[in-house]
């Protein structure tokens, strides 16, 4: 994971036109297909989007960017949930370097459900009664986000950003065998920036990422392999004491034989 140094702003959600992706990869494990999408590089705030293969739907969201002073405000799947979209802008004073902007989706067959909830500063989207939540994701309109994580029943999505922002939350509910959520522990950092990252465990298999932050700015929030990956960056911008949290939601893999028996999250 690459770290990234960047001042305090406002981050507002005006923004280009979608943009092209050079790249896009897939892989598979059991059933959940890994598919993601990186955007050309420039100095400019950007939107990507990428597509998930045929007779799958969205379960996990993730994204990040390159580059100093840049940070993901959107993270939106498809009302279908056929598809997963990011935006990243530059904040504070900006930079003339270029950067890129990643965006990547697990998916997997089955139906699934998309609920959202919008809300000042936090947004809680519950799951209906019978399901429960595979994945999240959240936009914010006008400054960072602090929280992009599961409810810890995973029951919901919650979300959160600082002062009156207002946040949407996103939550993809369904049925997985052995859902379970790990993570949740907090990490005290003294640095400038930093990144965290959870594993399932076993023979699960992640299905999407989480994460949150206290006293700084969440920048990356991404499933990438066998873990969720979650980084941020102080604040103000220095190396002052802030607290990071990963979260995974893993499931048993297909295929896989008698669930092992696992310890609570």
């Amino acid at each position: 994971m690459d770290v990234k140094v960047m001042g305090t702003a406002l981050l507002v959600l005006s923004m280009t036109g979608p943009a092209v992706a050079h790249a896009a990869t897939g892989s598979t494990v059991d059933d959940v297909v890994a598919v993601q999408a990186t955007s050309p590089a420039s100095s400019a705030d950007k939107t990507i989007s990428v597509s998930c293969p045929d007779g799958t739907k969205v379960v996990g969201t993730g994204g990040s960017v390159t580059g100093e002073r840049t940070t993901i405000t959107r993270v939106r799947p498809s009302d279908d949930l056929t598809s997963v979209e990011v935006t990243a802008v530059e904040h504070g004073t900006g930079t003339v370097q270029p950067w890129t902007v990643k965006v990547r989706a697990n998916c997997a067959p089955g139906e699934f459900t998309l609920v959202s909830k919008s809300g000042t500063k936090n947004a809680e989207a519950s799951c209906p009664a019978e399901q429960r939540t595979l994945g999240v994701a959240g936009e914010t309109e006008g400054v960072h986000l602090t929280r992009l994580a599961p409810k810890t029943n995973l029951k919901g999505a919650l979300v959160e950003a600082p002062g009156t922002a207002t946040v949407t939350a996103y939550a993809i509910c369904g049925s997985r065998p052995g859902l379970v959520l790990r993570g949740g522990t907090s990490s005290i950092m003294l640095s400038k920036t930093g990144s965290k990252s959870v594993a399932c465990q076993g023979d699960e298999q992640v299905i999407s990422a989480g994460g949150a932050v206290g006293g700084a700015v969440i920048d990356d929030v991404e499933p990438v392999g066998p873990v969720a990956i979650v980084s941020g960056e102080a604040a103000e911008g220095q190396a002052i004491r802030w607290s990071i949290t990963p979260y995974v939601v893993c499931s048993q893999r297909t295929g896989a034989g008698r669930p092992r028996s696992r310890a609570s999250a």
